[in-house]
């Protein structure tokens, strides 16, 4: 994609006439970013039914900011009472935030990542699946077979959410692993070519049931996580890659597993710069290109920093920095989704729900990064004004 940009210089011009002072005030450098880059992630609907969290203040704040993108969290386990009811006191939730939505001009896409006991017939686990076996009638298919039809019936509920990324961060073991899983542990897991095999499986299964119940829905590659760095995320796709070309899976075709490919760059507590951020992302781009890809379509889902490990001063300026690498080396790039709009409450907090990366306070103060991701967001001034004292 072609980003137009507007660089506009300093000028202050004082002129004596007639007694008078004028001032003419030429806008300052103003840089121009395509909209569409500005995107944040909240599970707002979730929110809403579990904390409370108020909707309308929710999208006050986001077209305050400027965003045109919301990532929305849709846990399976929590729409969905089975594979093909829907819950309807969330489905009303969500519906609300739709309506919000469409009024302020902003385009969500819905996001999915958790397996369900009644989807894979595992107590207490949500991101666990049954060991892959691809043998007709097993656990893992017909397991597949309920993912596929839970995809159809969120597609086919939410019809005004347009775009689905399937999963979350599968290439991390939080994610994706098996049964009896310790998170202290971190183990038994899967290997990196298992979780590979199985997020094509449910890559493919899931296209096939947002297909199904929307077939004009954009299907997005769930983000990938830098598990354990930007750089492994490349090899991780090439995994994924090379599984679609083996003539293993269903199909050699990557636009049935996803039409948009997504990751998530963060870099922990490291300011963005060229060799740690520019360079990997690329090199991600590079992998695309190399299986015919290069023409997708590219989001980053999640990028972020928390305010718990770094200054809210540092979290403001890498903010600043990233966005302007973005636009500078990324033509392909179409949305940084900001993770996130405001932070958990403190008894929501984890590992995989971490506290300070929200723009907003709790209470709904404005942190500095939220200033800052504004300030990208806002058009420039007329070029040209004039002010007589």
């Amino acid at each position: 994609m072609v980003k137009k940009r507007l660089l506009l210089l300093t000028v202050l011009v004082i002129l004596l006439v007639t007694g008078s002072f004028v001032v003419y005030l030429v806008v300052q450098e103003k840089r121009v970013y395509d909209p569409e880059l500005f995107g944040i992630g909240e599970p707002v609907a979730f929110r809403h039914i579990l904390e409370n969290l108020d909707i309308d203040r929710s999208f006050e704040t986001l077209r305050q900011l400027g965003a045109r993108r919301l990532r929305e969290w849709v846990w399976i386990g929590s729409f969905l009472e089975n594979q093909s009811v829907v819950n309807h006191t969330f489905e009303e939730a969500m519906s609300q935030v739709i309506l919000q939505a469409q009024a302020s001009n902003i385009t969500i896409m819905g996001m999915s990542h958790d397996f369900p006991r009644w989807m894979t017939d595992i107590e207490n686990d949500s991101q666990a699946v049954p060991i892959r076996n691809t043998t007709t009638g097993s656990n893992y298919m017909l397991f597949l077979e309920k993912y596929r039809t839970s995809w159809k019936t969120i597609a086919q509920t939410f019809q005004n959410i347009t775009a689905w990324e399937i999963g979350n961060e599968f290439n991390s073991d939080a994610f994706l692993h098996p049964q009896g899983f310790n998170p202290v542990s971190k183990s038994p897991n899967f290997s990196t070519q298992e979780k590979a095999d199985i997020t094509t499986d449910l890559l493919y299964y899931g296209s096939l049931g947002i297909s199904e119940g929307n077939p004009n829905a954009t299907r997005v590659l769930g983000g990938l996580a830098p598990y354990p760095n930007i750089a492994d995320i490349e090899a991780f796709l090439k995994g994924i890659y090379d599984n679609i070309w083996s003539s293993q899976w269903p199909s050699v075709n990557p636009n049935d597993y996803f039409q948009e490919v997504n990751w998530h760059p963060y870099l922990q507590d490291e300011e963005p710069n060229e060799s740690n951020w520019v360079s990997p992302n690329k090199a991600i781009h590079d992998t695309m290109k190399e299986y015919g890809d290069e023409e997708k379509r590219v989001i980053f889902s999640e990028f972020g920093y928390s305010n718990k490990t770094v200054s809210q001063e540092d979290v403001q300026n890498y903010l600043l920095k990233a966005f302007q690498l973005a636009e500078d080396n990324f033509p392909w790039l179409e949305t940084i989704y900001w993770f996130r709009l405001i932070d958990p409450t403190s008894d929501t907090t984890s590992e995989v729900n971490p506290p300070g990366f929200g723009l907003m306070n709790l209470d709904w103060t404005w942190k500095p990064a939220a200033y800052a991701y504004q300030s990208l967001t806002q058009k420039p001034r007329d070029s040209f004004n004039s002010v007589v004292f």
